[in-house]
């Protein structure tokens, strides 16, 4: 704990600040998807986007996310993938909400969260082509 708590002190406030953003939004995912549904908290989220993460890259946003979600126990896809999308909301940047399923090797129904950035994975996430796409927001024109 010890090490954590120097770690944390010798980052730059940039960073600091993207932790901290990381941080609120996973927490307000968590609590918001236990009393809301999906899109209207995806309207919520977006809807009071204002660009305070301007200039933050697309890495040190993934870092964040990470970073916060460590500390966060039982943080899942879906609150992770709902923060990450606000997160670059804040920064300027368009990001897409995938939903999908898939069943395992035993018939047992998996489902999984995912962002995509320009098409692309926010996340290495190699078996994303095992899902199938059940939504996604904002939906593809």
């Amino acid at each position: 704990m010890w090490t954590l708590a120097v770690r944390y002190r010798r980052l730059p406030s940039p960073q600091k600040r993207l932790l901290h953003a990381a941080l609120v939004w996973l927490i307000l995912s968590r609590i918001s998807l236990a009393l809301l549904p999906l899109p209207t908290l995806q309207r919520l989220f977006l809807k009071t986007s204002k660009q305070s993460l301007a200039g933050a890259s697309l890495d040190e946003l993934r870092w964040a996310l990470l970073a916060a979600a460590r500390r966060l126990p039982g943080t899942k896809c879906l609150a992770r993938a709902l923060a990450l999308q606000a997160l670059m909301a804040r920064a300027g940047m368009p990001a897409r909400l995938c939903i999908g399923v898939t069943k395992d090797s035993g018939g047992v129904l998996e489902a999984h969260a995912w962002v995509l950035h320009e098409g692309a994975p926010v996340f290495d996430e190699p078996d994303l082509a095992r899902y199938s796409l059940l939504s996604a927001f904002p939906a593809e024109a």
